[in-house]
Formats: structure tokens, sequence, C-alpha cells
């Protein structure tokens, strides 16, 4: 008995995910041939979701103030959300800053994190601890050093997302001719 025959039947190239790799692909070059127009993306698609982040908190305060007291929370945060993506829109340059810093920043509490979480590991695993704690200590440099240089650290993920890109789409063409 052949248990695979209606499986045979749905074998086949998977288009889709050929041409979804091959423009994750070309989407990863032309990041790292343009990276300060892949700057202006990230700005103008952190403002656009921004923007409506804010639409979504002021649409939850009108469902929340009949439950919650303190649902005026909401509403700050809906007003703050639209004016920072407002703000990102007028200016690319102060938005690319922020966008950087926050980069660095994460980087940073991520290491922290790290290490605290590898210092508190140390009596379980001496060779985790120390393979831990050193990367994380690199980390914490590399976060140090890209906080000092918003150019670098807005370059670093450009390329982070290149790379991100590249890696997937090489995926979804593999996975394209999976099924032949």
């Amino acid at each position: 008995m052949d248990n695979f025959s209606s499986y045979r039947g749905n074998r086949g190239f998977n288009w889709a995910a050929c041409i979804a790799g091959i423009l994750m692909i070309v989407a990863g070059v032309f990041l790292i041939a343009h990276p300060g127009k892949a700057l202006h993306a990230f700005v103008l698609l952190f403002a656009i979701l921004s923007i409506v982040q804010g639409l979504v908190w002021l649409a939850v305060y009108n469902r929340l103030h009949y439950f919650i007291s303190f649902s005026w929370l909401a509403i700050i945060s809906g007003i703050l959300d639209i004016a920072i993506g407002l703000l990102f829109l007028y200016s690319y340059d102060a938005a690319g800053l922020t966008i950087a810093y926050l980069f660095a920043f994460w980087f940073l509490f991520d290491s922290i994190s790290g290490i605290i979480l590898s210092w508190n590991m140390r009596a379980a695993s001496g060779f985790y601890f120390w393979i831990n704690f050193i990367l994380n200590i690199f980390g914490l440099l590399i976060a140090i050093g890209l906080m000092f240089n918003p150019a670098l650290s807005a370059l670093t993920l450009i390329w982070l997302v290149s790379f991100w890109l590249f890696i997937f789409g090489i995926g979804e063409i593999i996975a394209a001719f999976a099924n032949r």
C-alpha cells in the first residue's frame, strides 16, 4: 500500500517561494548597495508603524474607558506614537539618528542582560558560563562602540537586515526546489 500517493500529487516546484527568495536577495543587495536609501526606508517604515500604532491606541481607549480606570494611558500613548511618527516623517536625519541609538541601546541592554544571566548560571555549567560571559562582554564593547558612532550603528543595522534577507532568501529558494 502506498501511503504517500496523495503527497506525490502535491509535489512540484514552488514558484511563490522561489520568487520570494529572489526578491529577498535583491532587497538585501539593494540595502548594501544603497545604505542611505535603506535608512530612509527604515525611517519611513517606523514612521508609518508609529502612526498606525498611535491610531490603534486611540481606538483601544474607545473600548477600554468603560472598563479600566487608567485607560487614559492609551490616549497618551496614542498621541505620543502619532507625534513620533510625524516627527520621523518630518525629519529623516533626526529619525535616522534615533534609530541608530535605539539599535545601540538594544545591543547594550541585551549584553547586560546576558552578563547577568550568565553570572547567575555560573554554578550550573562552568564552560557555558565562561563562553556566554565572554561573548556578552564582546557584545557590551560593541554596544558602547555603536553608541559613540551612530553612523556605524545605522550601517550595522542595515548590514544585519541585509544578511537576514540573504539567509532567508536562499532558504526560500532551496524550499522552492525541495518539493520536486
